[in-house]
């Protein structure tokens, strides 16, 4: 068994949910399915909990199976390190613990497909330029009150277009659907499926847009989530920020966009969850937007009370000025365990012997990623 690497696994392929609608042609196509990649470590026993990847907008499990790798003179074909331990990607970290994995591409992207525009009620909109591919690659960014200072990403010096890492990044980017709603919904049904499919409780590792669909997914199979390790999740409550700065219209349900279980009930567009802005308690953050527990009762996230949260920042983020916002609203509807990680470098920090701070929100994808998946094993490994 020494011989056999420790990421060693096998591997097998299919679909979830789904359903066969009018494509509008007077014939039939799928509407909705979700990809799956099951891999399964040789290295036994298990792990107790199975991991379910879930990835952010306009991407698809890549961004955790691979990793981009960077030809510089000193790196070639012959002495990539890629595959070492500090490189390795998040999928290979965890299979070397003997998690068994569960990595998807959403609907509608990916090896998802969708067929436009017969069957579906809203366009599609290309992210193939979106701006949040830059949190990585460029410190100077508007949307955090003090500027991040990203030093993690592979390109050196940090670049765009032209740069290995980031044309990587830009030519494995999918359209997505411009309602983020029906994605959401969709999703949240379609994933379930998943969970149901493989019938015990699992751990939800999501990055980004793709953690909305972890909270729905807590929501719908109550008791099937153990913990969800929330990487950037996209926020913060009632709001969605980005490069730009807060985008104008607020997320209904505050932390998406479709209804999640709240007791007491709120209405068809999030009435009821009365809100007001609050000012961090940390210098140099964002205010955000929180219940407001002087105009009436909180209403509290029943279904995912006993869940166990990380979100985990980066500390050259634009995240790191608002994501506060989002473990402080879970904290308010009732979500008892949750713990917010800043990926620091130093004074202590947890990256200071893992290769450093200074990560941006594709940091997965970064040079310290596996400092940082051994972070994320040994979080996940306390709930095991």
């Amino acid at each position: 068994m020494d011989s056999i690497p420790a990421d060693a696994h096998t591997r097998e392929v299919f679909y979830v949910g789904g359903e066969y609608v009018d494509d509008g042609t007077g014939n039939e196509t799928v509407y909705g399915q979700v990809y799956v990649e099951h891999l399964v470590p040789v290295r036994k026993p298990l792990q107790k909990y199975p991991i379910v990847f879930i990835p952010g907008s306009s991407r698809t499990g890549i961004d955790f199976l691979t990793t981009p790798s960077i030809p510089t003179p000193a790196n070639n074909i012959n002495n990539n390190k890629n595959n070492s331990p500090a490189q390795q990607s998040w999928s290979s970290h965890f299979l070397s613990l003997s998690h068994e994995l569960y990595l998807i591409d959403p609907p509608f992207r990916g090896r998802s497909p969708w067929h436009p525009p017969t069957h579906l009620s809203s366009s599609s909109s290309s992210s193939s330029s979106s701006p949040y591919l830059t949190f990585g690659a460029a410190p100077l960014q508007k949307a955090w009150a003090t500027p991040p200072s990203s030093t993690q990403w592979p390109d050196d010096p940090p670049a765009g277009k032209g740069s290995p890492a980031f044309d990587h990044v830009m030519k494995s980017t999918h359209p997505q659907l411009a309602s983020l709603a029906e994605e959401q919904s969709v999703a949240q049904k379609s994933v379930a499926a998943l969970l149901d499919r493989i019938g015990r409780p699992v751990i939800l590792l999501a990055h980004s847009m793709g953690c909305k669909i972890a909270w729905l997914l807590a929501d719908a199979r109550p008791g099937m989530v153990r913990a969800i390790v929330a990487v950037e999740p996209a926020g913060p409550a009632f709001q969605m920020r980005g490069m730009g700065g807060l985008r104008k219209e607020l997320t209904a349900f505050g932390l998406t966009e479709v209804r999640l279980g709240f007791e007491p009930g709120v209405g068809e567009g999030g009435e009821g969850l009365r809100r007001r802005l609050v000012k961090p308690r940390e210098e140099g953050l964002l205010e955000c937007w929180l219940q407001d527990e002087e105009a009436g009762e909180v209403r509290k996230l029943v279904n995912l009370r006993e869940v166990e949260v990380l979100v985990v920042t980066g500390e050259g983020s634009p995240h790191r000025g608002y994501d506060w916002g989002t473990v402080e609203f879970l904290r308010q509807a009732g979500v008892e365990g949750v713990e917010h990680l800043v990926l620091r470098g130093e004074g202590g920090g947890v990256m200071e012997r893992r290769g450093g701070g200074g990560n941006g929100h594709m940091m997965m994808l970064e040079r310290n990623r596996g400092g940082i998946g051994e972070v994320l094993g040994e979080w996940v490994g306390g709930r095991t």
